[in-house]
């Protein structure tokens, strides 16, 4: 269900930039023709200055001045305003094939706070979009929360655009997303849509949506679709960006360069046989008030295009970063350039930086918007920044999980729930969060693969870099050079005897609290890289690795392979079942194994996906899958499966943990969900 709260400042997140991902661009004006190119250009000449704007544009970000606070996300990638000016978009006349049904027995938690980009709807109302689904945000600063629990596609959001009509679109991993105020729409590519993960949205001249996506772009007039592929247009493979025109051409921004549309023929501008007009992604595209336009690339820094000449811009020249993310112009004609390492201002003469130093929230900046009374907003991957010319202000907001991707979930003696997530760890006792995000002196960047507790309460987490304990005071690292067999650790358990297992990338060590012992190929495990650790009720520790999964009782090692039934390879799960027998999660199914006979399961059987991360058993003996395409349970006889589309939080689910009361949480790439049957 919809979450409605108020909005506070606090520490924020930040999270990995994943070279590639979705980069959104922000237009504030449509100018007057440009010239358009015949053929694909030639390579980039000497420098040239920026020319001063020759009128005042027609559109300008509608940002509200009564909007105190924007605290909608830490990770900001794209700002985004109301277009007006369009012609109304018909209503979708189909059936898509995805609507969406509630489901009171499940609830999603997410962190809404690393925003991919923002909108302002037709009541003035500002929309974030992210890694944790949608945020509708009113003046007042209380905002309502919006998840796969009510019918979003997904909670991994790249885009969001508001149509003539007044409804939002949201592009996601798994399909694109329609609301009108009320209900939610689902379309994907059973219904038209070129491919399932969207990445940016743009709304055309005539009304019409447009959607970029993985190897080409979708066109959607409210009644059909028409796709475009990179074998049938000159698309690069992965569309990052679209812009509209003055002369209403479509300019698409890509991993590889970027294309020209005008609803007829396309042309690349990119020619690997000469110097690369654009040989990087192109994060963004913005138009300038004389029609040129401006490109925004990964490495390369900005281009400068105005219909028949070409200028590129680096760091050579002032720019404060070559990896750009973020392009806008100012009413005074200036440029505005997002980097990874700051903000740039470009006057067409010379260049001015700005970063963390000067009062930006961080310096990752990946996306700039103009406010009505000039101020210039800048989102970043730790809040929101607005700077009127003299000083800065910055806003962040709080959240739940510091990070979206849920890869471990333990609950302690006092019910308490831990959560271990690609950059930290999140504490929830069932009223309130508290999380040890990246950044913390302890915790660092760490992805926590892990969690265990001592029968002291003393928790230890699997980190890419040791292994951490905190007894609720202090923290302690273990490495290599205290005795760990290797830093990548995977899993811990906690033997009986109150010893501690840690499966690494170089073997397995046993720490007694005083010494280390180390075990590997050399004393009879299988291989060295150790995913999973399961202690069986006989004492006998079982350790799943890359192609196989080794017994040992403290004397001898038994391994097993495919060779002798296991279904597949990298054994990243093992559970017990009620009746004893062993489960076996691998990347190409499970397997039963009862001490003397194995029995596979795949899709073929009804599992949602083969690639298994986590297995669990409920207290009915029923067991739980997570996999990389939804959660699976089975009852010995049957198969039931749980998608996004159930309003599951995301569909690679790493990690399954049952509480006392029966309830079931799910870790997965987007969130966590719990569902009580």
């Amino acid at each position: 269900m919809f979450k409605t709260t108020s909005m506070t400042h606090g520490n924020a997140t930040q999270i990995l930039i994943v070279i590639g991902f979705v980069f959104l661009s922000l237009v504030g004006c449509k100018p007057s023709s440009m010239p358009i190119p015949s053929e694909v250009p030639s390579p980039i000449p000497s420098k040239a200055p920026l020319p001063t704007p020759s009128q005042t544009p027609t559109h300008q970000p509608t940002l509200r001045s009564d909007l105190t606070m924007y605290t909608n996300g830490n990770c900001v990638k794209d700002l985004a305003v109301d277009n007006t000016a369009n012609p109304p978009l018909p209503r979708p006349s189909q059936t898509p094939t995805h609507q969406f049904i509630f489901r009171s027995d499940l609830t999603t938690y997410t962190n809404a706070n690393c925003v991919t980009d923002l909108a302002f709807d037709k009541a003035g109302n500002l929309w974030s979009v992210g890694y944790g689904g949608a945020v509708q945000w009113l003046s007042d600063g209380t905002y309502t929360h919006y998840t796969t629990e009510d019918g979003l596609a997904g909670n991994d959001v790249s885009s969001i655009a508001v149509a003539p009509d007044g409804a939002l679109w949201f592009g996601t991993v798994y399909g694109v997303s329609r609301f009108d105020g009320a209900s939610w729409i689902t379309y994907t590519t059973d219904d038209g849509l070129v491919a399932n993960s969207v990445s940016s949205i743009a709304v055309a001249p005539d009304g019409s949506l447009w959607f970029g996506a993985d190897f080409g772009v979708s066109r959607f007039d409210g009644v059909s679709w028409q796709s475009y592929n990179t074998d049938d247009s000159r698309l690069g493979d992965f569309i990052t960006t679209i812009t509209v025109a003055p002369d209403e051409a479509l300019w698409f921004g890509t991993s590889d360069g970027m294309s020209r549309f005008d609803g007829e023929s396309w042309v690349r501008y990119r020619d690997p046989s000469r110097d690369c007009i654009v040989c990087n992604l192109v994060s963004s595209i913005a138009v300038a008030y004389d029609g040129a336009l401006w490109f925004g690339t990964n490495y390369d820094g900005v281009v400068r295009f105005d219909g028949t000449s070409w200028v590129r811009y680096t760091t050579d020249d002032g720019l404060i970063s070559n990896n750009v993310f973020s392009i806008t112009l100012a009413p005074d004609g200036a440029l505005w350039v997002g980097t990874y390492d700051g903000v740039s201002r470009f006057d067409g003469v010379s260049w001015v930086n700005y970063t963390t130093d000067d009062g930006l929230a961080n310096n990752s900046v990946s996306s700039i918007a103009v406010a009505p009374d000039g101020a210039m907003w800048f989102g970043t991957n730790h809040g929101v920044s607005r700077f009127d010319g003299i000083s800065w202000v910055s806003y962040t907001t709080d959240e739940n999980l510091v990070n979206n991707s849920a890869y471990s979930i333990t609950i302690a003696p006092d019910n308490v729930l831990w959560f271990g997530t690609m950059h930290g760890a999140s504490r929830f006792d069932g009223a309130s969060w508290v999380s040890f995000p990246i950044g913390d002196k302890d915790l660092r960047d760490d992805s926590v693969y892990s969690i265990a507790i001592e029968p002291d309460g003393a928790l230890w987490f699997a980190t890419d870099y040791g292994v951490v304990r905190f007894d609720g005071v202090s923290w302690i690292r273990y490495t290599t050079n205290d005795g760990l067999a290797g830093n990548t650790v995977s899993a811990i358990v906690v033997a009986s005897d109150g010893a501690l297992w840690f499966g690494t990338d170089q073997g397995v060590s046993r720490f007694d609290g005083n010494s280390w012992v180390n075990y590997t190929t050399d004393d009879g495990l299988a291989e060295n890289f150790v995913a999973s650790i399961f202690i069986a009720p006989d004492g006998a520790l079982w350790f799943g690795s890359y192609k196989s999964v080794s017994r040992f009782d403290g004397v001898s090692w038994v391994s097993y392979t495919t060779d002798d039934g296991l279904v597949g390879r990298y054994v990243i799960a093992i559970a017990i079942a009620p009746d004893n027998a062993l489960w076996f999660g691998t990347i190409d199914g499970v397997s039963r194994f009862d001490g003397s006979t194995w029995v596979n399961y795949t899709t073929k059987d009804g599992l949602a996906n083969n690639y298994i991360f986590t297995i669990a058993v409920a207290p009915d003996g029923a067991l739980w899958f997570g996999t990389d395409y939804g959660v699976s349970r089975f009852d010995g006889e049957s198969w039931v499966n749980f998608t996004t589309d159930d309003g599951l939080a995301g569909n690679s689910v790493y990690s399954i943990a049952v509480t006392s009361d029966g309830a079931l949480w799910f870790g997965t790439s987007d969130g966590v969900s719990r569902y009580h049957p």
